[in-house]
């Protein structure tokens, strides 16, 4: 009997395999290596106004690669979602200009847009972010009227289109409840079910036994989105909940320690019904975070700690540098004045005349005392 040669396949076999394991590296250093490059764009638009900052953005890029390598192995736009833009500030007396949108929302949607837009150089099937509002969230808590939410995100849905921010996406009620709701949401629709909204959120995603005494003390992300609310209500509703007789400052402060725990609970419900409407996003934040679960995003470029739109006014410097600040510090800077578009106070801007006018009667005066 002839013996066949059991040699004769192997080298076959063995270069295929070896091409399979080759390629399979090759494709996993390439997803590996489009993974990081979005991530390094998405992180360069982080928040970073505190000391620990880059060791929070480290802490979480694990997870964060792992959720991008989803949509790159599928070769699909990266999909993001951001919970923000509720509605303007409460503090209409010295924070901002009015209920509606400005140049700050206007420079926020930009500066997003343009994020996805760097995304796209680097991976060609682009990213698409999803603004989720959490406006009906806490609106009544704080004093909002349930229409003048409406009326901001109408204006900041009109303001994306408008200005060709075509990365940007906004999420509706009906993308996180189930329950009817007419196919084309009109104000009087909207605030109707401004109630319903509510209490479907709450019953559906909230818990009866939240101790937020102990997810304060307990876990990181609370306790620093906890000292945010605090810092941001105690100035958004001075002008409200003015001091006086029957509310001293210590009142106040223990109001307002209250009242964070109210939106804490509330944002507890809300961050169950976004996971479960956006699973795969990857999952963007505007507040402070260990950054093991969220990326926190800085939403204005600016050297100030006012990063959110709705709680600032912005000013353009002769310089071309846009900063942020309360609307009632930027009034009392002589060399600002306000900008109007649209009919309305927009933001503020450097007076250049008035600044050559200040240079040329110090170099007077200093010519004079020579």
């Amino acid at each position: 009997m002839q013996l066949v040669p059991q040699t004769t396949n192997a080298p076959v076999g063995h270069a295929l395999d070896d091409e399979k394991s080759s390629h399979a590296t090759h494709t996993t250093l390439e997803v590996t290596e489009a993974s990081n490059k979005v991530l390094d764009i998405i992180l360069e638009y982080a928040l970073n106004k505190f000391n620990d900052s880059m060791e929070h953005l480290a802490a979480g890029r694990p997870k964060f690669l792992s959720v991008i390598d989803q949509f790159v192995i599928a070769r699909t736009q990266v999909e993001m979602c951001l919970p923000a833009f509720p509605f303007k500030s409460a503090n209409k007396v010295y924070k901002v200009f009015g209920i509606l949108p400005d140049k700050a929302e206007e420079l926020a949607l930009e500066r997003l847009n343009t994020m996805c837009i760097r995304i796209g150089d680097v991976y060609p099937p682009g990213a698409k972010l999803t603004i989720i509002s959490d406006g009906l969230v806490y609106n009544d808590l704080l004093g909002i009227p349930d229409r003048d939410t409406w009326a901001y995100g109408e204006a900041l849905r009109t303001m994306a289109v408008r200005k060709g921010f075509n990365h940007i996406a906004f999420s509706r009620l009906r993308d996180l409840v189930n329950f009817p709701l007419p196919e084309k949401l009109e104000e009087i629709v909207y605030v109707a079910n401004a109630t319903n909204f509510r209490r479907f959120l709450f019953n559906k995603y909230g818990k009866d036994n939240l101790d937020i005494d102990h997810e304060i003390a307990a876990n990181p992300d609370t306790r620093m989105t906890y000292l945010g609310y605090r810092k941001f209500l105690e100035s958004d509703l001075r002008y409200i909940f003015p001091l006086g007789e029957g509310r001293s400052n210590t009142r106040y402060k223990r109001d307002v320690r209250y009242l964070a725990k109210q939106m804490l609970i509330r944002g507890h419900a809300f961050a169950g019904a976004v996971k479960s409407a956006y699973p795969k996003h990857l999952r963007l934040s505007i507040h402070q975070s260990t950054g093991e679960h969220k990326v926190s995003m800085s939403l204005l470029s600016t050297k100030t700690g006012f990063t959110t739109p709705w709680h600032c006014s912005v000013a353009l410097m002769a310089d071309g540098e846009w900063i942020s600040g309360t609307m009632g510090d930027f009034k009392k800077d002589p060399m600002l004045e306000i900008i109007y578009e649209n009919g309305r106070p927009s933001y503020f801007q450097e007076k250049t005349c008035g600044l050559h006018e200040l240079i040329d009667g110090d170099q007077s005066a200093s010519n004079q005392q020579a």
